[in-house]
């Protein structure tokens, strides 16, 4: 078997592999042997037709079998020998195939790359600070005081934050469209739902006035026929309401999940949560600066078929977010192109920190293990017993020792990497608009 590697560093590799005639006629006449005994041919009872006729009928799909298994018995072999990190599944190809003749075929594969990591030291990465103000506090809660409002009729011309409840037709050059027409439609001032300018040419309108908008798609709506062109809408106003803010008592505080006793007491609950999740945001943002990062300086192929399994993976993940069944997820529903971009990036970084836990030979460590594990059970009600089901559970241990490491590795980058200091406001944190 003759090896035809044009750069050991090349991904894309090829095998040149000579299938023996000896070994494909002593494997096919065993094989029909052992099939003859259950094969019952008319005229002759089962396992008694003659060797010739069995030959005849079945020899030539035997013969197939035979030879492709050899051909892949003999490509793995040969890899594993020569020690080749195949990703794919070998394309074997036959030069010609003839009875009594020795097969040659060139296998076409991906390999593993071998990936050479920059100095750590010379990345850079941003460090984003943030901190939550007594107006985030307030303007948090009053949100969550929104959630839980009630409407209340109003006869006051509308402002910011009432509800609207209005009919109107969209049209396009004078005429109706598509969806472009509603009766009975409610929409909340400032809740920027609609198109840039709706909302706002419903403010000073009160019951039964009318209204002309001429208002403008943008450019990257979701339906492309509709996109960037000039619209007008006659609307309707049925009725406007005012949102009533409930108290700040105990009945409130229950119903956004925090016993308090009082005021002060969930306002300084609502602040450890923020500031919780506000850790948690910074962490996220510190992690994917670095592996930006890191992408950015280590240049490398990715094997094709890597690629396509994160896609693969990808599409079936967006498939069970939208209630979908992955099983039943058409092909052309998601276009494998939406996801190439990002599946390449996930597959580089997963090979990046693969090679640094690799080069520093990092171990799960059991202490952040149980740092992890403990952190997860906190918010359920027997943290226990999550506890003890994640250590009882192969693979959702295994899980989080992956986790494990990847925290080394961030770790790792972080003492090596140089930051760049970034200051943002709590809004722009959390909204990632800045």
């Amino acid at each position: 078997m003759k090896f035809s590697f044009n750069r050991k560093a090349e991904i894309n590799q090829s095998i040149n592999i000579v299938v023996a005639s000896k070994d494909i006629e002593k494997l096919v006449s065993e094989k029909v042997k052992a099939a003859q005994k259950d094969i019952k041919l008319k005229g002759y009872r089962k396992g008694k037709a003659p060797m010739e006729r069995v030959f005849d009928i079945y020899g030539p799909e035997i013969r197939q079998e035979v030879i492709f298994d050899l051909a892949t018995k003999s490509f793995h072999k040969q890899a594993e020998e020569k020690d080749l990190k195949i990703v794919s599944r070998p394309n074997l190809i036959p030069e010609k195939i003839e009875e009594g003749k020795d097969v040659k075929f060139k296998a076409t594969f991906e390999v593993y790359p071998e990936i050479s990591l920059g100095g750590l030291s010379k990345l850079s990465y941003t460090n984003t600070n943030c901190k939550i103000s007594e107006e985030d506090l307030d303007k948090t809660i009053v949100n969550l005081q929104k959630r839980m409002s009630k409407w209340e009729p109003s006869e006051e011309p509308s402002k910011e934050g009432d509800q609207v409840k209005i009919n109107f037709i969209g049209k396009i050059d004078s005429e109706e469209f598509e969806g472009g027409s509603a009766k009975d439609f409610p929409v909340e001032l400032g809740s920027n739902s609609m198109i840039e300018g709706f909302e706002e040419g419903l403010i000073g309108l009160k019951k039964g006035e009318e209204r002309v908008l001429e208002l403008k798609f943008p450019d990257d709506y979701g339906k492309p026929e509709l996109a960037s062109k000039d619209v007008s809408f006659e609307i309707e106003v049925l009725e406007i309401s005012k949102s009533i803010l409930p108290e700040l008592d105990e009945e409130f505080f229950k119903g956004t999940g925090i016993e308090a006793k009082d005021v002060s007491d969930y306002r300084q609950q609502v602040l450890s949560r923020l500031e919780e999740d506000l850790e948690n945001i910074l962490k996220g943002k510190v992690r994917q600066s670095l592996y930006d990062a890191l992408v950015e300086a280590n240049e490398f192929d990715v094997p094709k078929a890597m690629i396509d399994s994160e896609i693969t993976s990808m599409k079936q993940d967006t498939a069970r977010r939208m209630g979908m069944d992955p099983k039943d997820m058409k092909e052309d529903l998601f276009p494998n192109e939406t996801f190439e971009i990002e599946a390449l990036k996930r597959v580089k970084i997963g090979m990046l920190l693969n090679k640094i836990i690799e080069d520093n030979q990092f171990k799960p460590d059991p202490d952040k293990v149980k740092e992890i594990i403990e952190e997860r059970a906190k918010n359920y009600k027997e943290p226990q017993q999550v506890i003890n089901y994640f250590y009882s559970d192969d693979e959702q241990l295994k899980n989080i020792e992956s986790i494990s490491l990847e925290e080394q590795v961030v770790d790792l980058l972080i003492a090596s990497a140089k930051p760049v200091e970034e200051e943002l406001t709590y809004e722009e944190c959390i909204s990632g608009n800045y």
